[in-house]
C-alpha cells in the first residue's frame, strides 16, 4: 500500500461550524463553549422517549423536548446518556422542559456538553437540513482536497520513477526520455542539478511514524519551491532519501549569489542546516548520471571546508580536482606517511596537534593569527607546533613543508 494510502482523512465539520449555522437562525450557545472542537460527522433527531440504544459519538442531536419533558430526572438522563455516548452536542428547545432547563443546564456545564438553545418559532427540521448541507459540502470539499493530494502524489512517484530511472541507466534512447520529460513538465535542456542535503535531518526524522516523516519532508519541498519561486528559478523539486534534488532550467547567467539565498531561506524555514551542490549546466538528459554526480560532488567538496554550505562545481576548481585524485591509492598513502603520526597521538593523548595544524596552514604559518584562532598563549603554541615538527620530521618555518602538509590536510578531508 501507498504512503498515500495509508493516510486516514475523516469528513466532518466541528461543533463551532454548527454554532455558527444556528446563530444564523437566532439560536444561542447555552454551555459547553469549552467544547467546541469537538467533530460533527451526523445529525440526527430525539422525538421518541429513549434514544440511549441509538446515540453515537460526533452526532449533534436535535430535538423539541417532548419526548423527555415528563420528569426532570428524564431530561438529565438524556444529557449523561448523550455525553456518555460521546455525541457532539445538542440543540433543543426549551418550551417542553423549561421547569428543568437550569437544571440539564448545570448538569451539561459540569460534562462541559455543548447545547445550543433554539428559538421557538425555529422548525427543528430547518436547522437539521442546514447541518446536513453543510457536512454534504464538507464531504464534498475534503473529497476534492483528497483528488487534489492524491494528484500531487502520483506526480511526485512518477517524478521519482523518472529520476531513478535517468539516474540508473534505465532510460536508454533520447526519444523516450525527450517524452517523459515533457510529460513530466521538467526543464528541458539547458538544465542545472542542484542537490541540497542536511546531515542532521535523519536523526530528526528517526523514530517518526511514515505519515509523519512524509509530511515532514513534503515540508521542506514546500519550503524549496518558495525559495526558488523567490529567486525566479523554475524548475521540478523531488526528495529521495532524505536528500532533495531539484532539476532547474538553466539560465545563462550564472549567480551563485541565487543559490545561496535559496539555501539560506530554506535553512530557515526548516530549521536545518542545509548543504548546496550545483552542477554545471547538462545538455541531454542521456547525460543525466554524469550532471547529477556533479551535484554530489560540489556536495562532499562544500562539506569539505568549514563554513562552506554552498558549491557550485563550476568554481570548485583546485577542490574539484584533489576530491578526483583522493581516492587513488597514492593519495592516500601520501596523506597517511604526513599525518598518521600526528592523528595516533592525539587518540592516545587526547591532544588536538591536528587541529593545530589545518589552522597553521590556513593562515600560512602566522603564529599570532593561529595563536589569536586558538585562543592559545603564543608560548603553549610554540609547544605545539615543536610537537608536530617532532612528531611529522617536518620544519615548520619552512613554505614548502607548509604546502606539503596543506595538501595532505585537503586530501584527508576526502577519505
Amino acid at each position: 500500500m501507498s504512503r498515500f494510502g495509508r493516510r486516514v482523512v475523516r469528513l466532518a465539520i466541528t461543533v463551532k461550524d454548527v454554532l455558527e449555522i444556528a446563530q444564523a437562525k437566532g439560536c444561542t450557545l447555552a454551555v459547553g463553549k469549552e467544547r467546541l472542537n469537538r467533530v460533527v460527522r451526523y445529525v440526527d433527531c430525539i422525538e421518541i422517549p429513549d434514544m440511549t440504544a441509538w446515540m453515537r459519538p460526533n452526532v449533534i442531536y436535535i430535538t423539541t423536548g417532548y419526548a423527555c419533558s415528563g420528569t426532570r430526572e428524564e431530561i438529565l438522563a438524556l444529557i449523561r446518556n448523550l455525553n456518555k455516548a460521546k455525541a457532539a452536542a445538542l440543540a433543543i428547545k426549551s418550551r417542553f422542559i423549561g421547569q428543568y432547563l437550569k437544571d440539564a443546564l448545570e448538569l451539561a456545564e459540569e460534562f462541559r456538553f455543548p447545547i445550543i438553545l433554539m428559538p421557538e418559532e425555529l422548525p427543528f427540521i430547518e436547522l437539521n437540513y442546514a447541518v446536513m448541507e453543510a457536512l454534504v459540502k464538507s464531504q464534498n470539499n475534503l473529497i476534492d482536497k483528497m483528488k487534489s493530494r492524491l494528484a500531487r502524489y502520483n506526480r511526485r512517484e512518477a517524478d521519482k520513477r523518472l529520476f531513478i530511472d535517468l539516474l540508473t541507466g534505465n532510460v536508454t534512447y533520447e526519444e523516450e526520455s525527450n517524452l517523459r520529460i515533457s510529460e513530466q513538465r521538467w526543464p528541458k535542456p539547458l538544465y542545472r542539478v542542484m542537490l541540497i542535503e542536511a546531515e542532521e535531518l535523519g536523526d530528526r526524522l528517526k523514530g517518526l511514524p511514515e505519515e509523519e516523516v512524509e509530511e515532514q519532508l513534503e515540508k521542506i519541498e514546500g519550503n524549496i519551491r518558495e525559495g526558488l519561486s523567490a529567486e525566479k528559478c523554475t524548475g521540478v523539486v523531488l526528495s529521495n532519501n532524505g536528500s532533495f534534488p531539484c532539476i532547474l532550467k538553466a539560465e545563462e547567467e550564472f549567480d551563485q549569489g541565487c543559490f545561496e539565498r535559496i539555501q539560506e531561506y530554506i535553512s530557515q524555514r526548516s530549521g536545518c542546516d542545509m548543504t548546496v551542490g550545483v552542477s554545471g549546466q547538462g545538455v541531454s538528459y542521456q547525460a543525466f548520471q554524469d550532471v547529477y554526480r556533479e551535484a554530489r560532488d560540489a556536495v562532499e567538496i562544500a562539506r569539505s571546508q568549514s563554513g562552506q554550505q554552498v558549491v557550485c562545481i563550476e568554481k570548485a576548481g583546485y577542490w574539484r580536482m584533489l576530491k578526483d585524485i583522493s581516492k587513488q591509492q597514492v593519495c592516500r598513502d601520501y596523506a597517511a606517511s604526513k599525518l598518521d603520526a600526528l592523528i595516533r597521538y592525539d587518540e592516545e593523548n587526547e591532544s588536538n596537534l591536528l587541529e593545530t595544524l589545518e589552522i597553521f596552514v590556513n593562515h600560512l604559518g602566522a603564529r599570532n593569527m593561529t595563536a589569536t584562532s586558538l585562543y592559545l598563549h603564543r608560548n603553549t603554541l610554540m609547544y605545539r607546533i615543536k610537537k608536530i615538527e617532532h612528531l611529522t620530521g617536518y620544519n615548520l618555518s619552512d613554505p614548502n613543508s607548509i604546502l606539503e602538509l596543506s595538501l595532505a590536510l585537503h586530501l584527508r578531508r576526502f577519505m
